[in-house]
């Protein structure tokens, strides 16, 4: 499986998502042969859409729609855009950057985000984040093969505050998600102003505590080589822990029709004709 589909999934989903990261989508050779031009996606409601997935003949994503969360019939009415994505590729199909555009619906104002990706012969080996017109990256991820793994790590200043990596099998699906994060932490001090004492709170930046977190994800499949089901054990900020199981359908064509067990995900598809 190429590693640019396994790329293309690793970005799907906010790079720093802690709730449901974990296998969402299949290899863009099966779009391909189904002849997938459009991908649905509904979240908690089979009514309520949440991402509009554009993709191209040979299965690549080319556009992402990522739609206003909805609670009731009134918010479903009103749902809006918030997020649109777009991926480039060079004359060989590689990734080149994709681009996220923000959409700020108070103001009426959009802002970017931009990811480059790298290569080394033919092999992805980086990828940089860049919020707005920052010259320098707000994060980056890097790539190791054989087994396939991504490291993602924030940095502020020469103190690494962010570093998550995620272990693949199959090349593919999400197996084991850990890492830590450098938070500062939260303090109070006392002033006194004109006969009058107030206290105040202020994150220190100088001080910060370390959460590790870890998720273990076993995957399970059938002979066909489908996700049936994934038994996730979860730490959280070091020793908060849940497991839950996602459980997977599909539709008679071998696309995916639903995911339940954590925040119910519905599938439906357009095609090429």
């Amino acid at each position: 499986m190429k590693t640019t589909a396994i790329l293309l999934l690793i970005f799907f989903n906010s790079m720093f998502s802690f709730g449901q990261i974990e296998n969402r989508w299949q290899p863009d050779s099966v779009y391909k042969n189904k002849k997938v031009k459009r991908i649905f996606v509904y979240e908690n409601s089979p009514k309520d859409l949440s991402e509009i997935v554009e993709l191209d003949r040979n299965g690549k994503i080319i556009r992402i729609e990522e739609h206003s969360a909805s609670y009731n019939k009134r918010t479903r009415k009103s749902k809006l855009i918030d997020r649109v994505t777009t991926y480039i590729y060079d004359e060989l199909g590689k990734t080149t950057h994709k681009i996220d555009t923000l959409i700020y619906h108070h103001n009426n104002s959009v802002s970017t985000e931009k990811t480059f990706f790298y290569y080394e012969n033919n092999l992805l080996i980086s990828s940089k984040y860049f919020k707005g017109n920052f010259e320098n990256p707000s994060s980056e991820t890097t790539y190791s093969h054989n087994p396939f793994t991504s490291t993602t790590s924030i940095k502020i200043d020469t103190v690494i505050t962010y570093r998550k990596t995620k272990e693949y099998e199959r090349d593919f699906y999400v197996k084991r998600f850990y890492g830590y994060v450098l938070e500062a932490k939260l303090k109070k001090e006392q002033i006194t102003i004109n006969g009058i004492t107030e206290t105040y709170s202020y994150s220190d930046d100088t001080d910060r505590q370390r959460f590790d977190e870890e998720k273990i994800i076993k995957n399970i499949f059938n002979g066909y080589g489908q996700l049936l089901t994934s038994e996730i054990k979860s730490v959280f900020r070091n020793d908060r822990t849940s497991e839950y199981n996602l459980t997977y359908t599909y539709e008679n064509n071998g696309l995916l029709k639903s995911i339940r067990g954590y925040v119910p995900l519905y599938y439906k598809y357009e095609y090429f004709e």
